[in-house]
């Protein structure tokens, strides 16, 4: 159920994807040269035995087509797993889905927009003062529900749409970012070809292209940044 991804046992992460398909190959390239990745689909998180959680470092909850809302049991195991590895005080990062996850069980509300627009295209973070963010960056959404703010999180960075763009939760190193700072050109496609039926008005591919290419390795290098300090 869990496959490692490296032979190098150091640190240990594991990634918690949403789909058959995801692709998470810049994330796992980020630990490779000195960290162990695993990765695990969300409905088989039930297989996971207490003890083996114990030997993870860190988590990645990566973000999905499922609603935080949704009434499914796969949905109510993961609330439950979430709220078990927060006890264990390591370190825990949800992207997306993942981030709408931990904000909803510390108090926030996730919905759709005022005008249930699906936000898409790269944005820029609209950043607070924090060490997180040097500067505004510019990130691609990819979403139909954002995260309201809650009195259990420091805001990292606001958003266009939503009130809530990333956050860290108070006291612990447990962050959210509703943005995508780990996508590929195949990601993006693949996502864009799903919705564009349903949603004929969100940004034009080829534009979207053209942005990935200008922020891609800044987002790479920024997030990889980010995520080796949290190992150390």
């Amino acid at each position: 159920m869990v496959q490692s991804s490296t032979l190098v046992k150091m640190k240990r992460v594991l990634q918690i994807i949403h789909s058959e398909v995801a692709d998470i190959s810049v994330i796992s390239k980020f630990f490779q040269k000195n960290h162990q990745t695993s990765t695990i689909f969300y409905k088989n998180l039930s297989f996971l035995k207490k003890k083996e959680l114990d030997q993870f470092d860190l988590f990645i909850f990566h973000g999905g087509k499922q609603s935080a809302n949704s009434k499914s049991k796969a949905i109510a195991y993961e609330y439950k797993f979430l709220k078990y590895i927060i006890k264990l005080n390591k370190p825990i990062i949800g992207i997306c889905l993942g981030a709408q996850l931990i904000a909803k069980i510390y108090g926030s509300k996730i919905s759709k927009s005022k005008n249930k627009e699906f936000e898409c295209g790269y944005k820029k973070n609209l950043k607070n003062n924090n060490k997180v963010f040097k500067k505004n960056l510019f990130f691609l959404q990819f979403h139909t529900e954002g995260i309201s703010f809650n009195k259990n999180m420091e805001l990292l960075a606001k958003g266009i749409l939503y009130d809530v763009d990333s956050f860290k939760i108070k006291n612990k190193n447990i962050y959210g970012f509703q943005f995508h700072p780990e996508v590929t050109a195949h990601t993006i496609k693949r996502w864009h070809d799903i919705v564009k039926i349903k949603y004929p008005y969100i940004d034009n591919l080829n534009e979207i292209m053209k942005d990935f290419k200008k922020y891609q390795f800044q987002n790479y290098n920024w997030f990889q940044e980010f995520l080796l300090k949290l190992l150390k």
